[in-house]
């Protein structure tokens, strides 16, 4: 044999081995091996192999008995994996594919985790927060037979203790830089829309503080009353209640629902706190036009 003889003959075995390589690498397995495949994959943690044979399972044989488990697994699988977008992104697909599966509350669950498992600190944005309360808040209402809802509440209480100390965060923050309207409006946010959480509690004791240090003594008292009324597992409760005590003693009344009774007076200025208005000079030129919802308000006052 020629030397380039030898050589085509070298080349043509290389292809062959080549393609008999490829074909072997593609081999298309049945889709009882794929599923077991993926599934031993799951239990081992490895959830990159088992995302994949899922996949192949589903690209080979999509009417397979086994294809909604897959499509569900595959969610689980990119959840476990961290990957948190792509697993709410598998759970919406199969709500919307197989809106009547018994597995609707897993994977509303899931999802609610997904969007947890994302959430910042309370300085940051809450975007992630408030899904997952909206998620677990879903999980309680629509499944509440399910074995997830007992999960899904203690979740939503963490959810919505992050989302609380949010509120609050800023309204201390407010504080600080001598904002008290905004800080006021950030307390009355937090008792609004989270009467249920420990932060509420640490909210109105601060605040109580906070008015009776400006002389404020009224809002003080509603805020230490709102406090022993609705938090009595509060550490603060003992605080609370010596200074109700003592405001009451300088003949400061407290209505029998404190807590409505501040929560519409935030946001507004004080009138304990506000400074007199400067006396108006007895010689003035043409008088300012006022409007008659000014003219209102002002006979109001």
């Amino acid at each position: 044999m020629t030397g380039n003889g030898f050589v085509k003959a070298v080349a043509v075995v290389a292809l062959v081995c080549l393609a008999l390589a490829s074909c072997s690498a593609e081999k298309i397995l049945s889709e009882k091996e794929y599923h077991d495949k993926a599934t031993k994959a799951m239990k081992e943690g490895v959830y990159d192999l088992a995302i994949q044979d899922y996949q192949k399972l589903l690209e080979e044989y999509p009417f397979s008995d086994y294809s909604e488990e897959a499509q569900l697994k595959i969610g689980q699988a990119q959840y476990l994996n961290k990957q948190y977008a792509e697993a709410i992104a598998s759970f919406q697909d199969f709500q919307r594919m197989h809106p009547t599966n018994p597995n609707m509350a897993l994977t509303e669950y899931y999802t609610a985790l997904a969007y947890m498992d994302q959430m910042g600190t309370k300085d940051r944005d809450q975007r992630a927060a408030e899904n997952a309360q909206a998620h677990f808040q879903s999980v309680i209402a629509r499944y509440a037979d399910s074995s997830y809802a007992t999960e899904a509440k203690q979740k939503l209480k963490e959810c919505r203790e992050v989302l609380a100390a949010h509120e609050f965060g800023i309204a201390k923050f407010y504080l600080i830089w001598t904002n008290p309207i905004g800080a006021e409006a950030r307390l009355r946010r937090l008792l609004e829309n989270f009467p249920d959480t420990d932060v509420a509690a640490a909210g109105l004791v601060h605040f109580g503080r906070y008015f009776r240090k400006r002389g404020d003594l009224n809002r003080s008292a509603l805020a230490f009353a709102s406090l022993v009324g609705h938090y009595p597992n509060s550490p603060d409760l003992n605080e609370a209640q010596r200074a109700l005590a003592d405001l009451k003693t300088k003949k400061i009344e407290v209505p029998e629902a404190p807590l409505p009774a501040l929560v519409e007076s935030l946001g507004r200025p004080s009138l304990a706190a506000a400074p007199r208005p400067s006396p108006v000079p007895a010689q003035t030129s043409a008088a300012t036009p006022v409007s008659p919802g000014e003219a209102g308000t002002s006979a109001r006052n």
